[in-house]
């Protein structure tokens, strides 16, 4: 049996574990650092998600509310979601502009406020050069006999957190 002496240990082992303790904690504060971020963009990319959704459902809805009229005499500006050729076109992406519009009542799931829509008669196709826009489907040219009406149609979704929205416009063309 072997005796150690006092003066003889260095404690090598002790300082040797510390050591490797120090780099084991680092690399486990460095992989908790990344597992957060990845944590953070899969959020912001679910939320971008939800907002493009409600804007897309949104878009839909008030192209139904075109498709739906009898003619372009209810886009005539006494509201603010159903502008006329003559009023002037709001800032879409700024806050103050989508405050009067009107909010689409729907059915949406994980989304903080229901998307709301501005609608903008830009006239008849041979009468508006913005409203001169190639639709397809046939919209593009004026066959004879019928009129066709051109709008600009604007959604604005909000995701999960109502601290992100998402504009989305379309143009769409109608014959009355």
């Amino acid at each position: 049996m072997a005796r150690y002496r006092k003066h003889q240990q260095q404690g090598a082992a002790l300082i040797i574990s510390l050591i490797i303790l120090v780099a084991m904690t680092m690399l486990g504060i460095t992989s908790m650092r990344g597992t957060q971020t990845e944590m953070a963009m899969a959020g912001n990319l679910r939320e971008a998600g939800l907002t493009f959704q409600a804007a897309e459902a949104g878009l839909r809805s008030a192209e139904a509310i075109v498709e739906d009229s009898a003619s372009p005499a209810m886009f005539d500006g006494t509201t603010a979601s159903l502008l006329d050729d003559d009023d002037p076109d709001p800032d879409y992406l700024e806050e103050a502009a989508w405050e009067p519009a009107t909010e689409l009542n729907l059915d949406l799931a994980n989304i903080a406020a229901n998307p709301k829509f501005i609608i903008k008669y830009l006239g008849q196709w041979s009468q508006n050069p913005l409203a001169m826009v190639n639709i397809g489907g046939g919209y593009g040219g004026q066959p004879p006999g019928r009129i066709t009406s051109n709008f600009r149609v604007t959604a604005r979704g909000t995701g999960q957190t109502g601290n992100s929205f998402r504009t989305v416009q379309s143009y769409y063309g109608m014959e009355y």
